[in-house]
């Protein structure tokens, strides 16, 4: 049965970085690295692995034909990759832009990020389009085909029977246009209204 410290120990976090470092790098490297992050308490840091030299790195543009050499390293504390970053470059009196470090987040983010960088060599301008593509979808013929067919559905709406049927209206008012002869009465009834003469009674008296 495993003790409480067996537990412990293994129930400790630890957080992961990886660091880059371009230029020549001594043997006892990752040990200047490991001093570098003694503030975080670092559980390892491995060797470097060493790449051959590139004329152009993607992760260090600005140095050409320098060898790479890569370090992981684990710490018991947390920390931001610019502070790892930062503590590497003073450890081993390197410029801030010859060391890099990434957390295991900030490296699957970059790979998804540049995962169609590499170019492929064909050209792009003036190949033509797949002939796959949908256009036919959304050019003007079907456009015009779309609204030819919804004006050959048309839909009614469906009549519902219930209990008030009987004092309901059994369809739509009808209007009907008035006759000549209505319109021409309620003409002659206007008229009347403003024509008509009112005779005012004269007072007894008056001169």
């Amino acid at each position: 049965m495993k003790s409480f410290k067996e537990y412990l120990t293994e129930s400790k976090k630890t957080y992961e970085f990886r660091i880059k470092v371009v230029g020549d790098c001594s043997d006892d490297c990752h040990t200047k690295i490991e001093s570098a992050l003694s503030q975080f308490k670092p559980t390892s840091v491995s060797k470097g692995k060493r790449t051959p030299p590139q004329i152009h790195n993607a992760e260090f543009p600005e140095h050409k034909n320098l060898n790479m050499n890569v370090f992981q390293a684990a710490l018991e504390y947390p920390a931001t990759s610019n502070q790892i970053r930062d503590l590497v470059a003073a450890g081993l009196g390197m410029p801030l832009s010859q060391v890099k470090a990434m957390s295991p987040g900030e490296i699957a983010e970059h790979e998804i990020n540049h995962a169609h960088d590499e170019s492929t060599g064909k050209a792009v301008v003036g190949t033509p389009t797949d002939v796959n593509n949908h256009d036919s979808l959304v050019d003007e013929e079907h456009k015009m085909n779309f609204l030819k067919e919804l004006n050959k559905t048309k839909t009614t709406g469906t009549q519902y029977t219930g209990v008030n049927d009987e004092i309901l209206a059994k369809g739509a008012p009808k209007h009907t246009k008035e006759t000549p002869s209505a319109q021409v009465k309620v003409k002659n009834n206007a008229t009347n209204i403003f024509t008509k003469q009112v005779k005012v009674p004269t007072a007894k008296g008056a001169i």
